[in-house]
């Protein structure tokens, strides 16, 4: 499990350098205002992390991440469905493990398709904890190939 500083920014087994290191720091401050974000923040924090990904600098960053609209994000976000706009930013190869411990702060672990460790993150709330873990396995993911017979996969942009 890693549990990765998100202060780094990015670590010698994360690819890219130039334009994508500025992302993965952006990263690591979204994982870090995560931590200490109240459940009340999560629409916020949930709206940073979809133009996270909307503005990789490159699509393989995304590591099978899709990038729901923003028009979805906030239909969702309306219903009161905050864990549900978490769970839409996964893609369908990615793993995930969630919990709640009997004090109420949750955990998120997941696992990028490819990727040979899971993040791990806690939070307020369940959306927090997810977002957070997915900022931190994004600081660590190496750039994927970009998958040609299903491209969606790689980046979903509805």
């Amino acid at each position: 499990m890693n549990q990765s500083d998100p202060r780094r920014g990015s670590s010698p087994n994360a690819a890219g350098t130039g334009a994508g290191d500025g992302w993965r720091r952006r990263l690591g401050e979204l994982a870090l205002a995560c931590a200490g974000s109240f459940a009340a923040e999560e629409a916020q924090r949930l709206h940073e992390l979809r133009r996270l990904l909307a503005e990789a600098p490159v699509p393989a960053l995304l590591r099978g991440l899709a990038v729901p609209s923003e028009e979805r994000l906030d239909q969702l976000i309306a219903a009161d469905a905050a864990q549900s706009a978490a769970l839409a930013m996964l893609g369908p190869d990615c793993g995930y493990l969630l919990s709640r411990g009997a004090g109420g702060q949750h955990l998120a672990s997941v696992i990028l398709p490819g990727a040979t460790e899971e993040a791990s993150a806690s939070g307020d709330s369940f959306a927090l904890a997810l977002v957070s873990a997915l900022g931190l396995a994004l600081i660590e993911a190496e750039p994927g190939p970009v998958d040609r017979r299903h491209p969606a996969r790689a980046s979903r942009l509805n």
